[in-house]
C-alpha cells in the first residue's frame, strides 16, 4: 500500500501555493515535509487529506485516484498542531471516538483504548478530563485517537510545534517510537530540522511550493541539493573547494571529508564547522557571542581573510568561552560541513 502524489498543484487565485509536486510514501514509511513557514507544506498535507481541492495533478492510494473521495472516507488519520480534542469527553472517550463512529463494539473499544494508552505512555489516564492534561499529554491523546481506527495513512501537521523546546525534543523521540511500534505509514509537516530527522525515514525539503530534495535524513543533511537547501539547513557560509584524495581545500583551509570524489565542490558550513582550537590555522576577532544550552556560538571577523569570507560563525565550549574583542584561533570540523553539488 502506498500514497502517490503526482504533479499536484494548489492555487488560490493567481497565487500558487503548491506547484507540480511528486512524492510517494510507501507502506510503513514516515516521510517528513520540511520547510520554512509559507512554503506550502501544510497546504500539500491538506490536499492529501481532502481538505483542499487541487488545481491540478492527483492524489492516489495504491493507484486509485482520490479526487472524488471525501475526507471521512479516505481512511486517513489526522493530527493537528493543537490536537483538537473534544473537551467534553474524557481521555478514553476521545480515543474511542473514531472506533464508535465505525461501529466497533464496546469490548473491542475498551481493549483498543487500553492498548493505545499504553503505547503513548498514558496508562491509567482513561478517565482524566483532557482539560486537566498538559500540552504534551494532550498531543499524546490526539495521536492515540488518530491511530485508534488503524488508519492506512497518518497525516501530522506540525504536531509538536506548540510545545516548548525541551518537551518537543522528548516527544519527538516518543513519537518516533510510537509510529514504529504501530507500523504506521505517515506524512508529517514540520519546520524543525531536528524533529524531521528524528522522526522520518525520508525527508522532503520544500521551498516556495516545490519539493527541492528528497532522501534519507543523513543524506539530505550531509549532501544538500543546492545552496538554497543548504542555507535552509543551517549552512550560513557556502564557499568553493577542491577535493583531492579525500582532502577538501578552500580559502578557510583544508579538511578531510569521507566519500567525496575528487574535483570541485561547494562546501556548506554550519556554525559547528569552525571550532575554537588553540592549534587552529585561522585567526580572528570575536564580534558577537550567544550562549546556547551546551555551547557558545560566536561571530568571528577573520584576520587576512583574502578570498574567503570576512566573518564566520564558530562554536566554543561554555566554560571559558571567549567574548567580544578576544582573538581566537579556529579549526575546521568535518562534522559541521555539508558538501553541495559540484562547483560551477
Amino acid at each position: 500500500m502506498s500514497l502517490q502524489i503526482d504533479e499536484l498543484t494548489v492555487r488560490y487565485g493567481s497565487f500558487t501555493a503548491v506547484s507540480t509536486v511528486d512524492l510517494t510514501v510507501t507502506d510503513g514509511e514516515v516521510v517528513a515535509l520540511l520547510g520554512p513557514s509559507g512554503c506550502g507544506k501544510s497546504t500539500l498535507l491538506r490536499a492529501v487529506a481532502g481538505l483542499e481541492r487541487p488545481s491540478g495533478g492527483a492524489v492516489r492510494w495504491d493507484g486509485a485516484d482520490l479526487s472524488g473521495v471525501p475526507v471521512h472516507r479516505r481512511g486517513f488519520g489526522l493530527v493537528f498542531q493543537d490536537g483538537q480534542l473534544f473537551p467534553h469527553r474524557d481521555v478514553a472517550g476521545n480515543i474511542a471516538f473514531g472506533l464508535r463512529m465505525r461501529g466497533v463494539g464496546a469490548e473491542e473499544r475498551l481493549r483498543r483504548v487500553a492498548e493505545l494508552l499504553a503505547l503513548v505512555g498514558l496508562s491509567g489516564y482513561g478517565r482524566r478530563r483532557v482539560t486537566e492534561l498538559s500540552g504534551g499529554e494532550q498531543q499524546r491523546v490526539a495521536l492515540a485517537r488518530a491511530l485508534a481506527p488503524r488508519p492506512r495513512l497518518l497525516l501530522l501537521d506540525e504536531p509538536l510545534s506548540a510545545l516548548d523546546r525541551a518537551l518537543r525534543e522528548q516527544l519527538s523521540v516518543d513519537l518516533a517510537r510510537v509510529l514504529r511500534a504501530a507500523g504506521a505509514t505517515a506524512l508529517m509537516v514540520t519546520h524543525d530540522h531536528d524533529e524531521a530527522f528524528t522522526l522520518a525515514d525520508r525527508v522532503a525539503v520544500m521551498q516556495a511550493g516545490r519539493i527541492r530534495q528528497v532522501g534519507p535524513p543523513a543524506r539530505v543533511w550531509a549532501r544538500p541539493a543546492d545552496e538554497e537547501v543548504a542555507r535552509f539547513l543551517g549552512c550560513g557560509t557556502v564557499l568553493p573547494a577542491e577535493v583531492r584524495a579525500g582532502m577538501a581545500r578552500s580559502a578557510l583551509g583544508a579538511v578531510r571529508l569521507r566519500d567525496v570524489p575528487d574535483g570541485p565542490v561547494e562546501l556548506g558550513l554550519r556554525s559547528a564547522a569552525l571550532r575554537v582550537d588553540p592549534s587552529g590555522g585561522l585567526t580572528g576577532e570575536v564580534r558577537e557571542r550567544v550562549h546556547r544550552r551546551d555551547h557558545v556560538r560566536l561571530l568571528v571577523r577573520l584576520a587576512g581573510a583574502g578570498a574567503g569570507p570576512e566573518q564566520v560563525e564558530a562554536v566554543a565550549a561554555v566554560a571559558g568561552a571567549p567574548g567580544p574583542g578576544d582573538v581566537v584561533r579556529l579549526a575546521l570540523d568535518p562534522e559541521g560541513i555539508a558538501v553541495l553539488t559540484a562547483a560551477p
